[in-house]
Parts: structure tokens; sequence; C-alpha cells
């Protein structure tokens, strides 16, 4: 249980560092009509006790569905990393970096829709379910201990509620959001005994990230006269922050 009681911040690091894009409180996409888009989404943060830095970036692609004038289905597809920096999951003064294998698949889908609408104010709320691969990474610590780790797939809650001011041509939004995630872990852990016989020791964790409140800032600004838009947004939760950049067109 030594190995376990060590890993354990480690594998609430992995469950939930992917922080979703709210948006503003507008639909993408007309009333029975589509948008498509592509998005960038990176998130940098230390976590506590432990000074874990941990870093994850997400790459999607994604599309809309306009329900009716204010309210959109959309899905998310793409690939998710995550690396955490200077570990210790074996014993004290022993520390590894801990990496995922690229950009393991993630998908996700949600509604969006705007509560309110004025010339100059609008409100609206985002709801978002996503999926993760699970991995699978192994970590030799010595000559006679190496360790596997399983992980299942992630899922992971997210939901916002985004007031919005419209400025020139762009859309100036903020608001707050919460998030949850969940995952479980099989952690194996191999030692070499004396006369190299494999001593296996096995522990299975559901590892859950509390829910988290937090607050999002975005900007929102056409490009031209195609139908092209740009969204930045930045995000605070849980002592870290994420920063994300979007483009989306109206089909």
């Amino acid at each position: 249980m030594r190995y376990v009681s060590a890993l354990l911040p480690l594998l609430v690091l992995a469950s939930g560092q992917a922080r979703a894009q709210i948006g503003p409180p507008l639909t993408r996409a007309p009333a029975h009509g589509f948008s498509l888009g592509v998005g960038l989404h990176n998130v940098d943060s230390t976590w506590m006790p432990y000074d874990y830095d941990v870093a994850r970036n997400r790459v999607y692609l994604e599309g809309s569905l306009g329900l009716n004038d204010s309210l959109e289905a959309f899905g998310r597809v793409g690939g998710s990393d995550w690396v955490i920096n200077d570990v210790e999951s074996y014993e004290p003064g022993k520390d590894h970096d801990i990496s995922s294998h690229g950009y393991p698949a993630f998908f996700s889908g949600g509604l969006r829709g705007t509560l309110w609408e004025g010339e100059t104010w609008s409100i609206g709320v985002s709801l978002e379910t996503a999926w993760y691969s699970g991995l699978e990474k192994d970590i030799r610590w010595d000559y006679d201990v190496y360790q596997t780790l399983i992980f299942d797939p992630t899922l992971e809650f997210n939901a916002g509620v985004s007031l919005g001011c419209r400025l020139g041509v762009g859309i100036l939004y903020g608001g707050p959001l919460v998030h949850f995630a969940y995952t479980s872990v099989d952690v194996r852990t191999h030692e070499f005994g004396p006369d190299w016989d494999v001593e296996e020791e096995i522990d299975v964790l559901t590892i859950r990230d509390k829910g988290g409140l937090g607050a999002f800032l975005g900007w929102c600004m056409p490009l031209g006269d195609a139908g092209w838009h740009c969204q930045l947004e930045g995000a605070a939760l849980n002592g870290g922050f994420g920063i994300g950049v979007g483009f989306f067109r109206r089909l």
C-alpha cells in the first residue's frame, strides 16, 4: 500500500485536468443549420500538497446543430495529452515524468443555449459531457521494481453560465463554471525477489475529482464576411488556469 498512497495524488491529477471552453451566451449555428470549427485548449497548474507541475492539451474538431433560434447541440472529437513532471510514486527522492502516449482520442457532446438576449446584454448556459481514452503506462523505478498504471476511460462533466456584452462587432463574456471528473485506475507493482521470482501487488482505485467551482472570461468576434468567428477564452479552477482558442463558421 505504500506505493498506492504515494501514487494517489498523481491519479487525481490525471482524472481532472481538462476544462471545457464554455463560450459566449449565443448559439454558433443558426436555427436548423450547422456550424463547424477547430479548437486548441491548454491547461497548466500546480497541484498541492505535492507541488506537481501539470500540463494538459487538447486539439479538436467541433460541430453544432441548431435546434431552434436559442438552443443547439454540439459535439467535439480530437486528441488530448497530459504531462506530470517530477512525480514520486515509489520512494522519496526518486521521481519520474508521467505522460500520455501522444494524443489519445476523446469526444464530447452537450447543449448550448441563450436564456435571455437584449440589445447589449445576454445570458446563456453550456453543458458538456466528455469521454477520454484509457491508457497504460509502465514505469521502472529500480532494477527489480516496476509499476504498470492502467487508466480506465475518464468521464468529465462541465457546466457554465455565461454573461455576455456586445462591444462593437465582438462579444465580451464571462461567468462561473462547475467541473467534475471520474475514473478508475489499476495499479500493478512488480518486484523481483532474491531468487528472481516475481512478487506482484494489484490495487484498483476509484478516483473522483471533487466538483470544483471556477470562472471564465472570453472574447468572440467575426473574421471577415465569410461567416468565420474567432473565440479566445481563459479559465481559472482549482488553483490552475486554462487558455483556449477556437475558430468556427456558420454553415
